[in-house]
């Protein structure tokens, strides 16, 4: 009889998931330059995020989530096309291949009776294209906010109206430079807790302060977005999805594969559904679209990202066995998590890994970068800090459990040495595994390609005089 009894409950449970007259709609909320490191409840104390920490008291919290690549295009691109960059064609900001025949989430989610639409920022076009909502800013370095909920809420509420399901992203803005809004005022610069690899300058404090200030405005948005939910009575059958995106622009977070640009804040709350936990399952932006076909009672859509559903359902505590990431400009590395450890390969010897948008006047970044670099020159400490970010040793070695900002390179205690080799091998088995290029093979085919379009344009320039 128990075993009767327990089986009958393990069957409406399962129906209670797979019940397709239940579809939810789907909110998802991302956004721009935010680190994994900078809420309340991630244990920041520079800024003020009240309707995040909220949302994340009532989700499953992602404590190991991650961006293959911590760029702006990238990182859209592999959260709506559920593929690696290396299949999706977008490998960095200024770097892409050709990849024909890319789906995106709107291709995946329109057949399963959704209608699927962003507002803001969109940094994407593979695929068949979002619906347009209205009220929030399209570009990301712009100095006007102007973010109006009209649009969302009707977009909502029409999509309801007809039958359908709604999965609505709100591409917020915040906190991408040139972090001109929000209140600076508000912060106590002096205060501020300082990333552990910064160094202690003036702009560095006013770079955070400015940050902080447009983390704000992203949970500003982020608490309208979800009230919606609320007055439109749909919350409990709305799947909602937080992410972050990359971390900040500064050195050692955005454009490089360090915790504090790849790691990202990943939110999911569907009551009823999924209890408020923390997991340290290891998560990537080419999940989402898997998931929540799955949870739309599609099939697998056989992409690079799988379906984090036993994880959500508590069945599982693991889903990947590690994660990876890339990085191709402004330097080549490639990187490895397993379990609390992190392995980063930076065969790029001959630059600086810096971008050269640190060097320009034009950004506010580059202030506490020509801060530090100048005091370099007669601090030894600076000195070791700023070597740190731009002449990485070619294998570092991190227990990111116990060190977030990657300070303490564990690479040369010999006690590692066959961690290394094994996480060594995993990466180039992988990379080989899904056709990723080693530097010097990218950097030769990419070589190849200029010198086929100057020959191009030199073809075509002797045509145009001959005429």
């Amino acid at each position: 009889m128990k075993y009767s009894l327990l089986h009958l409950c393990l069957i409406l449970c399962l129906f209670t998931w797979l019940d397709a007259e239940e579809k939810p709609n789907i909110l998802i909320v991302i956004g721009d330059d935010v680190g994994y490191d900078a809420f309340g409840c991630t244990g920041a104390r520079f800024a003020r995020t009240p309707h995040i920490d909220k949302l994340a008291k009532e989700s499953l919290i992602f404590d190991r989530f991650y961006g293959t690549v911590s760029q702006c295009g990238p990182i859209r691109a592999e959260l709506y096309t559920g593929l690696l960059p290396i299949n999706n064609g977008k490998l960095a900001n200024a770097a892409q291949i050709e990849r024909p025949n890319v789906k995106s989430i709107v291709d995946h989610l329109e057949p399963l009776g959704y209608r699927v639409g962003l507002t803001g920022k969109s940094h994407f076009s593979k695929g068949k294209a979002f619906a347009k909502i209205p009220g929030f800013p399209a570009g990301a370095n712009g100095s006007t906010d102007g973010f109006q909920t009209d649009g969302l809420r009707n977009f909502m509420k029409n999509t309801l109206d007809k039958g359908d399901s709604f999965c609505a992203v709100v591409g917020s803005i915040h906190a991408h430079h040139p972090w001109d809004l929000g209140e600076v005022g508000n912060f106590e610069q002096a205060s501020l807790p300082l990333p552990k690899h910064w160094i202690d300058t003036p702009g560095a404090r006013e770079a955070l302060a400015r940050h902080a200030a447009e983390v704000e405005q992203l949970d500003v948005h982020t608490g309208a977005s979800l009230a919606l939910l609320d007055e439109l009575g749909v919350a409990d059958n709305t799947v909602v999805i937080f992410l972050s995106e990359q971390g900040i622009a500064m050195p050692r977070a955005k454009w490089s594969v360090y915790e504090h640009g790849n790691r990202s804040l990943c939110l999911i709350r569907w009551p009823g559904k999924i209890e408020h936990r923390r997991t340290k399952a290891l998560g990537q932006y080419c999940d989402i679209v898997p998931t929540l076909v799955d949870l739309a009672g599609g099939d697998d859509p056989k992409l690079d990202g799988f379906s984090l559903r036993p994880v959500l359902e508590g069945t599982s505590e693991k889903h990947r066995d590690f994660a990876y990431l890339s990085n191709v400009h402004p330097t080549w590395q490639r990187a490895i998590i397993r379990d609390d450890w992190k392995l980063v390969w930076s065969p790029d010897r001959e630059k600086k890994h810096i971008w050269n948008n640190f060097y320009s006047k034009g950004k506010f970044f580059s202030i506490p970068w020509g801060e530090w670099e100048a005091l370099a020159q007669s601090d030894e400490k600076a000195a070791t800090k700023v070597k740190h970010v731009t002449h990485p040793e070619e294998y570092e070695l991190y227990r990111i459990d116990k060190d977030f900002f990657e300070t303490e390179n564990l690479a040369n205690d010999p006690k590692n040495a066959k961690r290394i080799e094994s996480m060594k091998s995993e990466l180039l088995d992988f990379m080989k595994k899904i056709g990723d290029p080693t530097m010097e093979a990218f950097e030769a085919e990419r070589e190849e390609k200029k010198a086929e379009s100057k020959g191009k344009k030199q073809a075509r320039k002797k045509k145009n005089n001959q005429k």
